[in-house]
């Protein structure tokens, strides 16, 4: 009897602990982050940014993980945009092909652990490396409290000893104001922005996200894409089920959208790109 009861006791522990542990080993500090709008709400969130009084424009409340995805913007106050397919970043080395993403709801295995190099009331700066040691990537993630918006700038360091042609990709699942079947939903791209907005004509206000490239350009190339799928893309293939125009209205489509740098970077080199959320 005591045996049994010693393997049983055992089972639980393992049913229990194992998810925890393999939690913990992502992110080397914190549980998982939560990809959903709702919950990652202030209870849930384990960096959390609010600029601006409840009543104003320009509030702004967003979530960000310790592995530096935004899984939670809020503005104005009210209004949630994020969605279940989460928020994030990307990279490809062009040759020989190796892809990297973390987009919250899902990740590829090949980074190590996130280090938060500095925190305070208004940023995060957060470093982290491939598992292969080949690049480096340094997000810095602000709130402007003037505009309400959220800045993100990205350093990528190619750490290989040849120069590489890299592909630099943000994404993020678009629910806006938190309506996740894509009914109404409407989105548009150019070569500076992509955004995407509620199109509901039995409304007076419409609300949206806009992500914006808002530096100077250190790559040859610069696109957004509204792309048909909520799911984040792989990096390699960051244009895969967008649309071949920049602009798309759908009834019952969920929408993604994401923005995209290609160029050369030289060997131990760091170019960076400063990009912008905001309410639209």
């Amino acid at each position: 009897m005591k045996v049994a009861t010693r393997f049983w006791l055992s089972v639980v522990l393992v049913v229990v602990l194992v998810p925890f542990l393999t939690a913990q080993q992502r992110t080397g500090s914190s549980a998982a982050p939560t990809p959903s709008s709702q919950s990652d709400a202030p209870d849930s969130c384990t960096h959390l940014f609010t600029s601006g009084a409840s009543s104003s424009n320009t509030f702004i409340q967003y979530c960000v993980t310790d592995v530096g995805a935004i899984t939670s913007i809020q503005t104005p106050f009210g209004h949630f945009h994020i969605g279940p397919g989460g928020e994030g970043y990307g990279l490809c080395q062009e040759s020989p092909a190796v892809e990297y993403h973390d987009y919250a709801a899902t990740w590829s295995d090949n980074w190590n652990f996130p280090q938060i190099v500095s925190k305070s009331s208004s940023a995060i700066k957060i470093s982290r490396t491939t598992s292969d040691g080949n690049w480096t990537l340094v997000q810095t993630i602000s709130k402007v409290a003037a505009t309400g918006s959220i800045k993100v700038v990205m350093a990528l360091t190619n750490n290989q000893s040849v120069d590489k042609v890299a592909y630099l990709v943000r994404f993020a699942d678009v629910d806006i104001d938190g309506i996740t079947d894509g009914e109404g939903e409407a989105a548009g791209a150019s070569l500076q922005s992509v955004w995407a907005w509620h199109d509901d004509p039995s409304s007076a206000f419409h609300y949206g996200l806009q992500l914006e490239n808002t530096g100077k350009l250190p790559f040859s190339y610069q696109q957004g894409f509204v792309r048909l799928a909520p799911t984040g893309p792989n990096a390699c293939d960051f244009a895969e089920f967008s649309q071949p125009f920049g602009f798309y209205f759908t009834g019952v489509q969920n929408l993604s959208i994401v923005y995209a740098y290609v160029g050369a970077v030289a060997s131990h080199q760091t170019p960076t790109v400063t990009m912008s959320y905001r309410g639209t």
